[in-house]
């Protein structure tokens, strides 16, 4: 193709035929551009082909995760959300010296949510990895990647009253030893061959529900457990947002 134009233009210089060489030579560079322009054009297409497949594949390992998210939250909010009820319940029983209106076991089971403890594990390494490979900028979505980000931050800042909470927590169980032995289910007494009178049971319940610092603990306990639902909620909300994002995205 090359040697055709080449004898084109050496035709029309030979035969003196200088306007149309002119006009051939314009058209010539015409093509040529129009060429390179297409050839740009079809690169170009592939590169945004090859990083949309990319972006897709970053979307599906980020939706993984939070799916994933999504279900330990729920998981953990409603045993939270019980854990909460049951231990304002004791708060009021124990407050207002109630004890010996309630049955052994129902205070027994009182006792059980209140010395629960209940936190997400959640995971956010697809995102991490993203970032740290610098693939951020895959990803069209900015709203997605402003969420994706605000959770990453709210994850990393969160939970900083966990050691207050299970501090508590540790502080009620070292009271409550004293009294372990006498809240063994009936097949757990059995089994160790333990017989304890009903009588001393109900003692060991009484003295523990009239612990003051039991209580207090409990208190404090309760409160940073209310806090960290609320917190866990606003995790939900956010894992909601972008999965929403994402399906919107074309997942």
């Amino acid at each position: 193709m090359i040697k055709i134009f080449r004898k084109i233009r050496y035709d029309f210089m030979e035969k003196n035929k200088t306007g149309k060489y002119l006009k051939y030579a314009i058209g010539e560079i015409v093509l040529v551009v129009i060429g390179i322009l297409i050839a740009l054009s079809i690169n170009n297409w592939n590169d945004n082909r090859n990083k949309r497949n990319e972006e897709l594949l970053l979307l599906e390992s980020i939706e993984q995760d939070f799916n994933e998210n999504k279900q330990r939250l729920n998981q953990t909010i409603r045993a939270q959300e019980k854990m909460i009820f049951n231990s304002n319940s004791f708060i009021t029983l124990m407050a207002n010296n109630k004890g010996k209106e309630v049955s052994q076991d129902s205070i027994l089971k009182l006792k059980s949510y209140a010395n629960s403890w209940y936190r997400a594990e959640l995971v956010n390494s697809s995102y991490l990895t993203i970032v740290n490979s610098g693939k951020g900028n895959y990803i069209q979505n900015l709203n997605l990647k402003k969420r994706l980000a605000e959770f990453s931050t709210d994850l990393e800042s969160g939970f900083e009253d966990d050691y207050e909470s299970k501090e508590s927590l540790n502080f009620m169980y070292k009271i409550s030893y004293e009294y372990e032995s006498m809240f063994m289910s009936k097949a757990e007494k059995k089994k160790l061959g333990i017989d304890i009178p009903k009588d001393s049971i109900r003692k060991s319940i009484d003295l523990l529900i009239s612990n003051k610092s039991y209580l207090g603990a409990l208190i404090n306990k309760t409160g940073i457990e209310s806090t960290r639902l609320a917190y866990q909620k606003k995790l939900l909300a956010q894992t909601d947002e972008i999965l929403n994002e994402i399906k919107s995205d074309g997942k």
